[in-house]
């Protein structure tokens, strides 16, 4: 079964809202204490270094690399879209941030883990980039092995900040319902523009 592009921005919209109420309300406890334990084994060390692939620098960065490359291949739309929807993302969960106020489990400057914490900003950034990346690649009928490796860089990096203890697996998934839904409201834009 197809979603349209409006559907998925209103499931999007809905599940954060109801994500967000468990957040607000404290119920979300036992998952992210599941999910925390559940990923301890794996290596801090090298997690330390993918959790950069999501910080707001690499992602503007690479944003801006994405749209002269889309440019250079003469397609301004995914040029524009993936400037917008990657350094969009980014700002709107900052101000989600500052909306709900929640305290992260650990402060460390050195992990870029000083604001508040839900929404994960690396999930929302990461998502919004190597996601939306990897959606018009898969559109295009462009490489599966790139596709794949773009997947797997979303996974590792936002499940880095919990492997880090810098967010709880909440703050992931409320930063994934934030890029989907924003990824899909950009395609709801387009279509409605090129039809």
């Amino acid at each position: 079964m197809k979603y349209t592009p409006m559907q998925v921005v209103i499931a999007g919209t809905i599940a954060y809202v109801i994500v967000s109420v468990f957040v607000v309300l404290g119920a979300v406890g036992p998952m992210n204490t599941f999910v925390y334990e559940l990923l301890q084994p794996l290596p801090d060390r090298v997690f330390a270094y993918v959790t950069e692939l999501g910080s707001a620098q690499v992602i503007v960065g690479l944003s801006i690399l994405g749209l002269l490359f889309w440019f250079w291949r003469g397609d301004r739309v995914e040029a524009w879209r993936l400037a917008l929807v990657g350094i969009g993302t980014l700002l709107f969960t900052q101000v989600l941030k500052l909306v709900y106020g929640i305290d992260r489990p650990l402060i460390d400057a050195s992990l870029d883990a000083t604001t508040y914490s839900f929404p994960s900003g690396h999930a929302s950034g990461s998502l919004a980039l190597y996601g939306l990346t990897a959606y018009v690649l898969y559109r295009k009928g462009q490489s599966t092995f790139a596709i794949f490796v773009l997947i797997c860089l979303v996974l590792a990096v936002s499940l880095s900040r919990v492997v880090l203890n810098v967010h709880y697996f909440s703050d992931v998934i409320g930063g994934w319902l934030v890029a989907l839904t924003m990824i899909a409201l950009s395609e709801w834009f387009i279509r409605r523009k090129t039809v």
